[in-house]
């Protein structure tokens, strides 16, 4: 058994707490109500963390106990000690009052997540600045959070909503000095994409699979204007720093290692998101380690920079990839996370400042020229 096949069989399957261990102080600070009921963080290893839905049926999940002020993950025959990840104290405020908050944000390893929506015929956002930069501002000065990501959802618009989102982005880069993430779906105009660099949007993903791979969503936004996008993008970004997401098993093998392979050759980092199975065949970790084994190899062999990326709950990245073909004991990250080390963020927030003062500069230039 190694961690990765841990973390996946964790999120297929879920855990079950006994109900003498539900009120346990090792276990109940984790315990995070949400939809469609309860779910839990854990620390399998070290930079290596996972969500998992409690399930109320013992038949069902992983059996979670607590033994002399250790925690314990029963998997078939074995039982791993893994640490479960408190709730954050303004994550727990946010849900005891209630606010528009509570159901919008959280914490995914050290990564402030934040979700938004464009509403009604005047397309407003559903969070305002002031409640964005407050809840950055609490992250922050708790000391769980090293970087935020806003999660867009879809608009119909051409610009997908972010003329109105870029006054928050630049909010945020004014008042605190971190890195900023935007996960959504590409706009039509690649002009769009310079106006996110140019606010402040550090890290991008423009999602292939997943949220964004629903059938409805194909119709609307066709795979292959989301790749023309991500190529246009990891033309504007640093190297690195655009992302995507693909679910293995939701095509054969040799087609997702044929993506991976194309998303790669363009500077495009694939993340591999990890979802229960529609269908169990006792072989979803054999045909998963495939995929990871082979990006882990072509990421290696490009020489993507993988510094930028972060241990995530529901994602195998590059980073990663040795948790999946290593054993426990050998296995950790291929490359440090920028955000870890402080001498690092420095350099690179510097490097990026003048990366996009140029870069800024550049497609004034260009688009004065053509008469934009």
């Amino acid at each position: 058994m190694n961690y990765g096949k841990l973390k996946l069989d964790l999120i297929r399957k879920g855990v079950y707490i006994p109900k003498e261990f539900r009120k346990a102080s090792e276990i109940v600070g984790g315990i995070h109500l949400c939809e469609p009921g309860e779910e839990i963080a854990l620390a399998l290893a070290e930079n290596l963390i996972a969500k998992a839905i409690i399930q109320s049926d013992p038949a069902g999940g992983m059996p979670l106990t607590v033994e002399n002020g250790s925690v314990f993950l029963h998997h078939e025959e074995d039982r791993f000690e893994v640490a479960v990840i408190p709730l954050p104290v303004f994550i727990k405020e946010q849900l005891n009052q209630r606010t528009p908050l509570s159901e919008n944000v959280c914490m995914d390893g050290y990564c402030l997540n934040i979700f938004i929506r464009a509403l009604g015929k005047e397309k407003r956002l559903s969070l305002g600045e002031e409640e964005v930069l407050s809840v950055v501002k609490l992250a922050f000065e708790e000391g769980v959070a090293d970087l935020v990501q806003i999660n867009m959802d879809y608009c119909e618009e051409s610009d997908r909503g972010f003329e109105r989102l870029a006054p928050m982005v630049k909010a945020i880069k004014k008042k605190f000095k971190t890195f900023i993430g935007l996960k959504g779906f590409p706009p039509v105009e690649r002009r769009t994409i310079d106006l996110m660099y140019a606010a402040g949007v550090d890290l991008l993903d423009f999602p292939l699979e997943g949220f964004a791979g629903s059938k409805e969503m194909q119709d609307l936004l066709p795979s292959h204007q989301v790749h023309t996008a991500l190529e246009y993008a990891a033309q504007v970004f640093p190297q690195g720093t655009v992302w995507t997401e693909l679910v293995p098993g939701s095509v054969n093998a040799a087609a997702t290692t044929e993506t991976i392979a194309h998303l790669v050759s363009k500077g495009i980092i694939p993340l591999l998101k990890l979802q229960p199975a529609s269908v169990v065949t006792g072989k979803e970790f054999e045909s998963l380690l495939e995929s990871v084994q082979f990006l882990e190899k072509i990421t290696q062999q490009k020489k993507l920079p993988l510094k930028w990326l972060y241990p995530n709950c529901r994602t195998v990245t590059p980073m990663d990839t040795r948790y999946y073909t290593q054993d426990s004991k050998s296995a950790k990250l291929t490359a440090k996370p920028v955000y870890r080390s402080m001498l690092s963020k420095k350099a690179s927030e510097g490097f990026a400042a003048i990366r996009r003062k140029l870069r800024i500069k550049d497609v004034s230039d260009s688009y004065e020229s053509a008469g934009l």
